[in-house]
């Protein structure tokens, strides 16, 4: 799907990334964090034709 929005809560902020013409979003995340494991959540609104949806994943950050 293309230009869809999509979000990304990570780290206690939220940021927002449109997908291209092949269907890939490139989040843009600017703070850098301390090491450690991290929950990030990518959610979906949805739109007329479909569901929304969510998905959460446990990250490491090594540098």
């Amino acid at each position: 799907m293309k230009n869809v929005k999509l979000y990304l809560k990570f780290g206690g902020k939220t940021f927002t990334a449109k997908t291209n013409s092949k269907g890939k979003a490139t989040f843009k995340i600017r703070k850098f964090y301390k090491k450690g494991k991290m929950t990030a959540i990518v959610k979906y609104n949805g739109n007329k034709y479909y569901y929304s949806a969510s998905i959460s994943k446990k990250i490491t950050i090594k540098s």
